[in-house]
């Protein structure tokens, strides 16, 4: 098995089924950082023990801050890699372990910034196979600490969104990998899904609507990594061009307050052309 796996799982205003979703990993790490982003008191309770440690502040210092401050906690005390993890993902019983195996006897590791998994729905076999790709979510990453001084830090200008699309841009860049393991599926959500009729089959379809506020993140950051990437990777740029107007085109037709979605992708503009970056302000 893979030696030295620290993990991180970040939370912002969590509910008390993040303790199941934990325990889904955490026996197989050595240690577990829990980072809690939120701003205000919630009924959660952690319990801090030779394997977990809990950090809070009160702030909302976004992902990037928070994943750099795990990547300095688990080097300073010997880790080899970092398990990132989102509060609402979990993996099914035996499934992390068959991920660090597959970790473990991948051929050439010490040469991948990152190992990801899929996160909808796959094939669960036993043998490993994976792909290159360059793009992984954070959540279920595990982050090569041998590699990180190398690569940089993950960017605190981005906030959220994009945080892990721009570690992974730059891997390659610097002549490393990013693998994802096609056999291994974690479960994750990537928003509130609603049930809205479609304006053109007039079925009844799922669609993810993200908040205004979310909305910003993800324009700002595009643009701000297109100007510094996209003519180096324009497909993957422009699979996350169309990716974006999708979900822009669902909060507009499927949502609610149109106006205030609106005048917040018009500021995600004017901020992106003043570089005003890093945590949103009026």
């Amino acid at each position: 098995m893979l030696e030295k796996v620290f993990g991180v799982v970040i939370l912002y205003n969590p509910t008390k089924e993040v303790l199941d979703n934990i325990s889904s990993y955490r026996k197989a790490l050595d240690h577990l950082a829990i980072i809690d982003n939120s701003e205000r008191l919630h009924a959660v309770q952690f319990e801090e023990n030779e394997q977990v440690t809990f950090f809070a502040d009160g702030e909302n210092r976004g992902i990037s801050e928070r994943l750099n401050q795990a990547a300095a906690f688990a080097k300073s005390r010997g880790a080899k890699w970092l398990l990132t993890m989102d509060q609402d993902s979990f993996f099914s019983e035996y499934i992390f372990d068959r991920y660090l195996n597959c970790v473990a006897v991948f051929s050439g590791r010490n040469e991948v910034a990152m190992f990801g998994v899929e996160f909808e729905s796959t094939e669960q076999r036993e043998d490993c196979f994976s792909e290159d790709t360059d793009n992984l979510i954070t959540s279920g990453s595990l982050l090569n600490l041998d590699l990180f001084e190398k690569i940089g830090e993950f960017d605190i200008n981005l906030f959220i969104d994009e945080v892990d699309f721009d570690y992974c841009i730059r891997s390659i860049r610097s002549g490393l990998r990013i693998v994802r393991f096609k056999n291994i599926c974690m479960h994750h959500s990537l928003g509130i899904v609603h049930q809205r009729r479609s304006f053109k089959t007039f079925k009844i379809t799922s669609r993810t609507l993200h908040p205004p506020l979310r909305l910003y993140y993800m324009v700002r950051n595009y643009l701000y990594l297109r100007d510094k990437y996209g003519a180096e990777f324009p497909a993957a740029f422009g699979i996350k061009r169309t990716d974006l107007l999708n979900r822009i085109k669902n909060r507009l037709l499927y949502g609610n307050a149109r106006l205030e979605t609106f005048r917040y992708l018009l500021k995600a503009y004017r901020h992106y052309r003043s570089a005003k970056m890093g945590k949103y302000k009026y």
